[in-house]
């Protein structure tokens, strides 16, 4: 499978998961401020191992979206349609991605 065919999936599939984890994160919110003891919970909630994990999914979802998008808004203007230029814009977002997603980690679970 191409990179291109690779990249255009797992732009589907973050903006799946953005659309899913807008549900966790819709309920923090609400949560967190609907008291001074729901914010107390829903601090407490996200120093576990699972709340981490949703964080860092969601921020990993989201910032591929992003790169693939602004990806995607590039090749409307007319550029990097070529075969070997789209391609290699493919490959260097999901690269791109792969460092966001690693950073994000190492930033949420320090």
């Amino acid at each position: 499978m191409p990179a291109t065919a690779k990249a255009s999936i797992l732009h589907r599939i973050s903006g799946v998961a953005l659309f899913i984890a807008l549900t966790f994160v819709i309920w923090a919110w609400s949560e967190s401020l609907s008291s001074p003891e729901g914010f107390e919970f829903v601090k407490e909630l996200f120093t576990g191992f699972i709340a981490k994990f949703i964080a860092w999914g969601t921020f990993a979802a989201l910032s591929y979206h992003l790169i693939g998008g602004i990806r995607h808004m590039i090749q409307d203007m007319g550029h990097w349609e070529e075969l070997e230029s789209g391609n290699s814009s493919a490959k260097i977002a999901i690269a791109l991605w792969v460092i966001v997603a690693i950073l994000a980690g190492v930033w949420i679970w320090s």
